[in-house]
């Protein structure tokens, strides 16, 4: 394997690399998409417990810890729904889609509509997003971890993957 700060060149071929700034506006129309209808959800879930409590509700409170978690449950369930499945079968979430460019493993990537399994998909994004969880911080880090990757571009998340960010053209 080899690369210019442009090119990916493996045994299938020599493949264009994804700039940095189509991957961030990937990412951004991939939150708008999945998080509109999460927060329509969050709203509907929340407005559907007791509405004699306060809101925010006390920490403390059954209703506030239930709640909470039952938002963040869904939030989740939702991400992977969207981000892993797509990205396991089709190799790319609509934003990706939308802006020409696609997730691929070294043996997929001669293959354009083709998904990197299910275990790279769910394996790149826990690293993502699940220590942002923990720690807040570690998301944006990770995030724009392929800025310093002047090789590959790969993240974190695509190294742990091993998944490279290809333009389809």
């Amino acid at each position: 394997m080899s690369t210019s700060s442009t090119y990916l060149t493996i045994p299938s071929g020599r493949y264009r690399l994804a700039g940095m700034g189509t991957r961030l506006c990937a990412r951004l129309i991939d939150t708008v998409i999945i998080g509109i209808p999460t927060g329509i959800v969050a709203a509907v879930v929340i407005a559907s417990t007791d509405s004699s409590s306060e809101f925010p509700a006390d920490a403390d409170s059954e209703f506030g810890v239930g709640t909470v978690l039952l938002v963040v449950a869904l939030g989740l369930l939702a991400c992977i729904a969207y981000e892993v499945g797509l990205t396991a079968t089709q190799g790319a979430t609509f934003g990706k889609k939308a802006l020409g460019i696609r997730v691929a493993r070294i043996d997929t990537a001669d293959a354009p509509g083709e998904g990197i399994g299910g275990a790279a998909a769910l394996i790149r994004w826990a690293t993502l997003v699940l220590p942002s969880m923990l720690c807040g911080i570690w998301g944006v880090v990770c995030a724009a971890s392929p800025y310093f990757d002047h090789v590959a571009r790969q993240g974190w998340h695509d190294k742990v993957a091993k998944t490279f960010v290809l333009a389809v053209s």
